[in-house]
């Protein structure tokens, strides 16, 4: 396993700057906005990177599974299995606003082995493979050390304008912004996990994510010593309610997300 994590964590960095570099060379020009649903937008080019990382993981490993998020498959299966997000961010992208990312994991029976999350326009490439830790441009990283969700920095990602889950997203955010040093939200969940796991934020959660949105951030998080749990029991790729911390906020942060009156 571990030589397949290496291989694996070496071949989505290969992919995930291929991708990134069609995605710089694409930026600026006019593209078919396609509205899949309230707030979720994408285009002919999200399609187009897919269908080239799908090719290009058919070719070398031929016998793995592939989940993209533009693909009819959506759910995480057994086996060996990728996790495409083509452009995290794609409104972020359409519109000019440089914060969105390419997102490339590979799942072994539903647990990510190895990963990889590129910023096309930061050029910063964030990696991990299984129980070998995690990298910032070949460099090790860690998360951070804040022990106190009073001085801590949280991200996240707004739920859908229409999603049923908003009204429960509102009250956790009300005792977020209440409570923690600042909240960051900038539209790239791939990003706001590997920024977690760079010690840039000490915690983070959303709602209505789907696996593709999680699967990388979820290894680089492991790998630099943080935590990535649910907030509803369901494992991580089923479940719709994701967060994450390092270690020493993991109780008081679940613990403000969680108790209708959290006392931190």
């Amino acid at each position: 396993m571990t030589e397949l994590a290496t291989q694996a964590r070496d071949f989505a960095k290969t992919l995930a700057l291929e991708a990134a570099q069609m995605i710089q060379q694409a930026a600026g020009q006019s593209h078919a906005i396609e509205f899949k649903s309230a707030g979720d937008w994408c285009s002919a080019l999200d399609r187009s990177i897919e269908a080239h990382l799908k090719a290009r993981i058919a070719n070398q490993y031929p016998e793995h599974g592939f989940l993209g998020e533009e693909s009819a498959n959506t759910r995480v299966t057994n086996g060996l299995l990728w996790v495409i997000d083509p452009i995290d961010g794609s409104m972020n992208f359409l519109r000019g606003y440089p914060q969105y990312s390419v997102s490339i994991a590979l799942l072994s029976d539903g647990e990510p082995i190895a990963a990889c999350i590129v910023d096309p326009c930061r050029q910063e490439v964030f990696c991990a493979a299984l129980h070998q830790g995690a990298t910032l441009n070949g460099k090790p990283m860690q998360v951070a050390k804040t022990e106190q969700l009073q001085q801590a920095i949280a991200a996240t990602v707004f739920p859908k304008p229409k999603a049923a889950s908003m009204p429960d997203y509102l009250v956790q955010f009300d005792r977020a912004v209440s409570t923690l040093a600042g909240v960051r939200r900038s539209g790239s969940m791939a990003l706001e996990l590997a920024y977690l796991a760079a010690g840039r934020i000490d915690v983070f959660w959303s709602h209505d994510m789907g696996s593709w949105d999680a699967a990388a951030g979820v290894l680089l998080i492991r790998e630099a010593g943080g935590q990535a749990f649910t907030l509803d029991g369901l494992v991580w790729h089923e479940s719709r309610r994701i967060a994450a911390a390092a270690p020493q906020l993991a109780s008081m942060w679940l613990q403000l997300l969680l108790t209708r009156h959290a006392e931190v």
